[in-house]
């Protein structure tokens, strides 16, 4: 009776087995067509199945394990493509503990899927509006995957160093510092030229992607340069960015945009983007017959996304100020006894281009005591509310890290929490008053970690 249960046992997990492999072709096909929010369902029977799976059999086996979490990162995916982004942090999570669970058992190459996992749930923390857990969660992988090296294939490290460090110059890019986003779009752009000739054997499919990719960071590298006043090397990023396709001529408008029309819309509005800003820098740069047919060919291919393109284009020398520079002016208005000069070391050497996370600025030991010097020289400051909202970022930034790996979190509140409770609160008001109401409710949010530090401590993610 036992060998025929297990039998029968057998037979119906290799049905649902099957019934997997189909969910998942007809899912994929569904993606093909643009219709995600029909494939979710299809995604979500497949998890049920491999979980009956594992329940049938008494327990999971790798490839059980690997087939659950790549069904449920692909889930997560989809999820945030139908506006369901608290349900993709679920399936995100699923994901990130299948694959532990199979890196344990002495599965190396799992390492990388995590990484995969990390770097889409900080995407999906950026979209909800969680700025810090974003800006954290990229902080940690790149500052795991950086002193790394590479472990093998060298070309295959620096592909995947570059996805890494687009995204944190994606997440970076509208409350950090400019000189780490800046420093990680530069990267990018110099991990895929240099490697230009094996990109360029890659499968179609992956060689379009890291073309765009290339079209992407250089545009974010054209902008940063130019907001930073540093006008050769915006013009530099930026011919990088629009050698990326075929140059553009007048005669040639109507063919060229017939066939964008036929990309993808990621693609589209990434070469839409950059011509724009090209445009917009070539005029600031006196090049005005170039300037308009760059905008006329952005205008041409979709004229919504090359407005808010143009829109977006501060200027050169016009844009947020670096840390390093918030530090110089903080210390002409408070003094060198104020701001010494290891503080000053926190905002890094002129140009530097070395650091690309707020945790690599000083060791893992000194990330409470930076944020404090840094909350320190913030207090005084509230007529300066610039100064407030760069330097304190930072410094919060630097107490939730210190926090995250606190091994006595009941100690750390106590030393901490008032100094971070009062930082946040400047901070929130710093930002109230540019009408920045978005990361005001996630400051706000974090504010509760040091509010309740009596009774109890905790924070809203269980460190």
């Amino acid at each position: 009776m036992r060998w025929g249960r297990t039998s029968r046992d057998q037979n119906s997990n290799d049905a649902r087995r099957s019934q997997v492999a189909l969910l998942e072709e007809q899912a994929l096909s569904m993606f093909q067509q643009g219709r995600t929010a029909e494939a979710v369902p299809l995604q979500e029977r497949a998890v049920e199945l491999v979980h009956a799976v594992i329940a049938t059999q008494g327990g999971a086996i790798p490839d059980d394990l690997v087939m659950l979490g790549s069904l449920q990162y692909g889930l997560g995916s989809s999820l945030r493509a139908v506006d369901r982004p608290d349900d993709a942090l679920a399936a995100l999570d699923a994901a990130e503990e299948a694959y532990g669970d199979v890196l344990d058992t002495g599965r190396p190459d799992m390492a990388q899927r995590i990484t995969d996992v990390q770097v889409r749930r900080a995407r999906t923390f950026q979209e909800l509006g969680r700025v810090t857990d974003s800006i954290l969660e990229m902080d940690g992988v790149v500052r795991a995957a950086v002193p790394a090296g590479p472990d093998g294939d060298v070309f295959e490290f620096e592909l995947g160093l570059s996805r890494l460090l687009y995204t944190n110059a994606l997440v970076l890019n509208q409350y950090g510092d400019p000189d780490l986003i800046l420093s990680s779009a530069d990267a990018v752009v110099r991990l895929i030229t240099s490697n230009g000739l094996k990109v360029n054997t890659l499968e179609e499919g992956d060689r379009a992607y890291y073309i765009d990719m290339l079209r992407c960071a250089a545009t974010i590298a054209m902008r940063g340069h130019a907001e930073q006043g540093r006008a050769e090397i915006a013009a530099s990023a930026g011919r990088i960015a629009v050698d990326t396709w075929a140059e553009v001529e007048r005669s040639e408008f109507p063919q060229l945009i017939r066939e964008m029309g036929e990309m993808p819309s990621m693609y589209r509005h990434s070469i839409v983007r950059a011509a724009a800003s090209y445009g917009k820098l070539t005029e600031a740069l006196g090049q005005r017959e170039l300037s308009q047919r760059y905008r006329d060919f952005a205008r041409g291919l979709d004229v919504d996304v090359a407005g808010r393109a143009e829109q977006n284009w501060l200027g050169i020398g016009i844009g947020p100020i670096t840390m390093g520079t918030a530090l110089h002016r903080a210390r002409n208005l408070l003094g060198a006894g104020q701001v010494p000069d290891e503080v000053l070391l926190l905002g890094g050497p002129d140009n530097a281009r070395s650091r690309f996370t707020t945790t690599q600025r000083c060791p893992r030991s000194q990330w409470a005591t930076s944020a404090r010097e840094l909350a320190r020289i913030v207090a005084p400051l509230a007529q300066h509310p610039q100064l407030v909202a760069t330097l304190g970022l930072e410094a919060h930034l630097l107490y939730a890290s210190s926090l995250a790996v606190a091994e006595d979190a009941t100690a750390w509140h106590v030393a901490n929490s008032r100094h971070w409770m009062y930082l946040l609160r400047d901070l929130v008001k710093a930002f109230e008053q540019a009408g920045d109401q978005a990361i005001c409710q996630d400051l706000e949010r974090w504010t509760d970690v040091t509010c309740e530090v009596v009774n109890p401590f905790h924070d809203p993610h269980g460190h």
